[in-house]
């Protein structure tokens, strides 16, 4: 039975990224690309109603 045991080391410091990790990145970015043109989309017609609501 050991007390302390030496913590096993999960994060690389200054190792290339790994396939995995890659995809996930470019994935992750295409993903808040996606959100970022749904939010100016919902914001373009919200402008489009709120004129609309303005001049019957």
């Amino acid at each position: 039975m050991s007390l302390l045991k030496r913590p096993k080391r999960t994060t690389r410091v200054s190792a290339k990224p790994t396939w995995r990790e890659r995809r996930a990145a470019e994935r992750t970015a295409r993903a808040e690309a996606n959100l970022e043109a749904t939010e100016q989309k919902i914001h373009e017609i919200a402008d489009q109603v709120r004129s609309d609501l303005k001049n019957p």
